[in-house]
């Protein structure tokens, strides 16, 4: 059992007592610990007696040994304690002091997730782009110059044709000096100047050789390609031939173009969705406010960049601010701050209205994260079950988008007007082309 002894914000100070008889096995066991891995002359492991070991390693540190023991045991005991989890703990407690007498008195500080208060979010507004018909046909037509570029006919080049834009080019390629075996590859040519490579081969032939160079000069490395084969590349006229030879569902263009146009339409309609619901996610955080200690919060920082040092991750995250660590500790601490707000806001709505993520929700989720593995239901359920960071994820990736999707319901959803083009005044005594100038 345990007692909370102090409480300010979220910081909650709690003493576990543990018995005499938990002291005395806490004591057996450091002196168990300790003869078992220390080699003294003439005594087996294990057999070293306690006085001799008071006096080779000393009884101060033999008692800060037991202290630690027992703050193992304390904790353990936490844990076990279902009132513990209802603290709602954003972080290991952190162990504050051991008094040991005839009982010992265990003291933590547990760090609980803070309350929030947010704001209404009845009316709030959500400026979406509008859907522009022009951009549609864009995508249209990008996609069918695609399924042109895809389904081109190759006509072979004769040996003596150089390579032009817009051929396709068969070749191999080895670092030069390996002796390795050359690598096939293959490259539709376009202008030199999206890239050296289709520089270096516009107007060779097939049989050319080239050689270039990657990095810097003393890590340079030489390679050399040689030309194999080259195709001309014939693009199918837009016709209804071509409609049913990309797609079995299309008997005509126009039926295929009217079925992009359709996805088309879909796709935007998602996208502006999910904007929809990362901005009133982020409308929540600016209206949500914590009851939280800067104690919490630091300790917070501690917590994450203790893991990423354990990840091996945080040189690397270090770099983007320069290897300036007190730019990334406030940057982190402000983005922990919003975590916080998001999370707390979230689950007080999802309580308050009753919106919970179900089982299914989750596994079908998940599923939709590993569908490019063809991992069977069985081995997903394996997974969810044991990758408890996984299954929280996606579970409280759901809990967001069900909110998001209850606050939407009494959002104001306004569509932006389009930017209108800015026509510059002609200046005065200035003519344009086509206009002549008036006698008066």
């Amino acid at each position: 059992m345990f007692e909370i002894i102090d409480e300010k914000q979220n910081v909650k100070t709690v003493k576990v007592s543990l018995p005499h008889e938990e002291i005395e096995m806490a004591r057996d066991n450091t002196y168990a610990n300790i003869s078992k891995n220390i080699k003294v002359k003439g005594f087996r492991p294990g057999m070293v007696p306690k006085k001799l070991l008071n006096a080779i390693i000393g009884m101060e540190k033999i008692n800060e040994m037991i202290k630690e023991d027992i703050a193992d045991r304390a904790m353990d005991e936490l844990y076990d304690d279902e009132k513990f989890h209802e603290l709602n703990p954003m972080m290991p407690p952190a162990l504050i002091s051991v008094n040991v007498g005839e009982t010992a008195d265990v003291i933590f500080e547990v760090h609980s997730y803070p309350d929030v208060a947010v704001e209404s979010m009845n009316g709030e507004k959500i400026e979406i782009p509008p859907i522009k018909d022009e951009e549609i046909e864009e995508d249209i037509n990008r996609k069918l110059q695609h399924m042109r570029e895809e389904n081109a006919i190759l006509e072979p080049k004769e040996e003596e044709e150089t390579i032009e834009v817009g051929d396709q080019v068969e070749a191999e390629y080895h670092v030069v000096g390996t002796g390795e075996k050359p690598k096939e590859f293959e490259i539709v040519i376009e202008d030199p100047s999206k890239g050296k490579i289709f520089a270096d081969l516009i107007g060779k032939r097939v049989g050319d050789t080239i050689e270039f160079e990657e990095g810097k000069s003393e890590d340079k490395i030489t390679y050399s390609m040689v030309v194999k084969r080259v195709y001309k590349r014939k693009l199918a006229d837009l016709d209804d031939d071509f409609a049913k030879a990309v797609d079995n569902e299309a008997q005509t263009i126009e039926a295929l173009k009217v079925k992009l146009r359709n996805e088309a339409k879909e796709s935007i309609k998602n996208l502006i969705k999910e904007g929809e619901i990362n901005m009133i996610l982020e409308k929540l955080t600016d209206k949500t406010t914590l009851d939280i200690s800067e104690h919490s919060l630091d300790l917070f920082v501690n917590h994450v960049i203790a893991r990423q040092k354990e990840k091996k991750e945080y040189e690397e995250s270090l770099k983007d601010f320069g290897g300036d660590e007190k730019t990334y500790r406030d940057t982190l601490k402000k983005e922990i701050a919003s975590y916080l707000k998001l999370k707390g806001a979230v689950e007080k709505i999802a309580k308050e209205k009753e919106i919970k993520v179900l089982e299914d929700e989750i596994f079908e989720r998940a599923k939709e994260y590993y569908r490019s593995f063809g991992m069977s239901d069985e081995r997903l359920k394996v997974i969810l079950s044991k990758d408890k960071d996984f299954y929280n994820r996606v579970k409280n990736e759901l809990l967001h988008r069900k909110v998001a999707e209850e606050l939407l319901k009494t959002a104001k959803i306004v569509v932006m007007e389009p930017e209108e083009e800015i026509v510059e005044e002609k200046e005065s005594g200035e003519i344009r082309e086509g206009e002549e100038k008036s006698d008066g």
